[in-house]
């Protein structure tokens, strides 16, 4: 009997699919959230004020599941 290998493609068609969307909602919203002013000044305050710059980095993925490159991108910007 064989075993058709049709639905394993589907499925894995599927979640690349489902990767590259999150990804693309990703980043439009770090486009919307650097644009954000509140944000940026929110964020210029926890870089002036908390030391560790990854604790800076780790408060944006935990409260925007951007992830961390993502994240990472986001405090190299505003450090400019």
């Amino acid at each position: 009997m064989k075993i058709s290998t049709a639905p394993q493609y589907y499925f894995i068609f599927l979640f690349l699919v489902n990767k590259y969307e999150k990804e693309k909602l990703q980043r439009l919203l770090q486009d919307q959230l650097l644009k954000d002013q509140a944000f940026r000044t929110t964020i210029e305050e926890k870089i002036q004020t908390i030391e560790n710059i990854n604790d800076v980095i780790d408060y944006i993925n935990k409260s925007y599941r951007l992830g961390i490159p993502i994240a990472k991108e986001i405090v190299d910007e505003i450090r400019k």
